[in-house]
């Protein structure tokens, strides 16, 4: 009897120990992925061909369609999706008609101990094509290793299967999961075919929208056509921003304030570019239309549309990614366009360091309110940009700055960026 009370009291201590050491050997000091993937121009033009090619309005309800990414673009994808899950970064691999998957996450702050010293959550893959319809969309996990511990095959199925259910009972990957049809990895990238479904993806659009920011994107809509009208011809572009910032500081003190500055910025983006917000919320077809108005900032009217399309494609995408963006933009301007545009540039990064800023804590979100809310009129949204080259066509950027590796090219670039983080807005702030 004694020795069953020893084993009842010991039991549940060794399992507790077995654990802590299974998690411990899962928490490495390294990161597995230190470097992740860039967007280029190039990228960015062979995104927007298969963006073209798989346009909606070249598509039919109910055509079936496939999209073949090569290895590359699988790591471009994954870039984007590391800085959206917050990962340090991920990298995938075709070898032998397997693809491998390594991703890496930065999960230092979460420890209990030795919290001076990094912490990553390194994750490995290898994952092939499968006829199974059990199988995830056409896909086996072949092996998963967290840090130093291979999971045996016995356990990786039960666990991908409880992850993909819960996954999937998220109704917006639940509508996009009824249109794939396969996965296929090849020797030259991952075929995905899909079936073109209309109606899903009027569905999936409204769902991406919860009700709370379906009802902020109103507030502040509302919002933008009172104040438009309030200032009437004083209104300036800077003014606006204060304004709305301002409200955006009001509404904080009984909400999330990075929740409010995201609408905010979508509000503003929409409205500088003299569009919509119809595209994200259908209903807003009905909703009152703000008057225009001639924003202009540093003088120039481009500059409000880079500097508010960056910020606004920021919130949605990652500020990297407008960046990126911008950048291809000024590229191809260089090569068939007005020609190549540092200040234009400039306009790009500081609304990217501006959503970057609006969204990153809740304290930098109320920081950049408070300083918006007591500007006055005063605000230093966009940097010095004196001295920036513009107007050049594709032949003088070349023979100038080389490319967007070039030292020459980086060396105004740092300046750019110098000049943005001198800014009181976009200054790290102090926590």
């Amino acid at each position: 009897m004694t020795l069953l009370l020893r084993l009842c009291l010991f039991t549940p201590l060794l399992l507790l120990l077995g654990m802590l050491a299974v998690f411990a050997l899962c928490i490495e000091s390294s990161p597995l992925v230190a470097e992740q993937a860039q967007l280029s121009s190039v990228n960015i033009a062979r995104v927007k061909e298969i963006l073209r090619q798989h346009r909606p309005d070249n598509l039919r309800n109910g055509e079936t369609k496939t999209i073949t990414l090569s290895e590359k673009e699988l790591n471009l994808l994954a870039s984007h999706l590391a800085g959206r899950l917050h990962s340090v970064g991920a990298v995938l691999k075709i070898k032998e008609g397997l693809l491998v998957l390594k991703s890496t996450w930065d999960i230092s702050a979460f420890l209990p101990y030795k919290k001076q010293a990094a912490g990553y959550l390194n994750v490995e893959a290898v994952v092939g094509s499968s006829s199974d319809d059990s199988a995830i969309k056409g896909l086996n996990i072949h092996s998963l290793r967290v840090g130093q511990v291979s999971l045996p095959a016995v356990l990786i199925a039960p666990l991908v299967k409880f992850a993909t259910e819960r996954i999937a009972a998220i109704p917006a990957v639940q509508d996009g999961g009824e249109m794939i049809r396969a996965l296929d990895i090849r020797a030259e990238g991952v075929a995905l075919t899909y079936q073109w479904r209309a109606d899903l993806i009027e569905t999936i659009r409204g769902r991406l929208i919860s009700a709370d920011e379906h009802q902020a994107l109103a507030v502040y809509n509302q919002f933008l056509v009172s104040e438009v009208d309030q200032q009437g011809r004083s209104l300036t572009f800077t003014r606006l921003v204060e304004a709305i910032f301002r409200f955006a500081r009001l509404r904080s003190k009984n909400s999330n304030p990075v929740a409010e500055n995201k609408a905010a910025i979508i509000v503003l983006g929409t409205y500088a570019n003299g569009g919509g917000l119809s595209t994200l919320v259908p209903e807003a077809r009905n909703w009152p239309k703000p008057s225009r108005a001639k924003l202009r900032l540093r003088g120039r009217s481009d500059l409000v549309l880079h500097f508010m399309n960056s910020a606004a494609l920021a919130v949605v995408s990652g500020s990297a990614t407008a960046n990126s963006i911008g950048l291809y933009k000024e590229i191809e301007d260089a090569r068939v366009g007005s020609g190549f545009s540092f200040k234009d540039l400039a306009a790009d990064l500081a609304g990217a360091r501006f959503a970057e800023v609006a969204l990153m804590s809740r304290h930098t979100a109320r920081q950049l309110q408070e300083a918006l809310a007591t500007g006055q009129g005063n605000s230093q949204l966009l940097p010095s940009l004196q001295g920036l080259p513009e107007n050049l066509k594709q032949a003088r950027f070349r023979r100038d700055y080389g490319d967007v590796v070039d030292p020459r090219y980086r060396h105004v670039v740092h300046d750019i960026e110098t000049r943005i983080n001198a800014l009181a807005l976009y200054r790290q702030p102090q926590t």
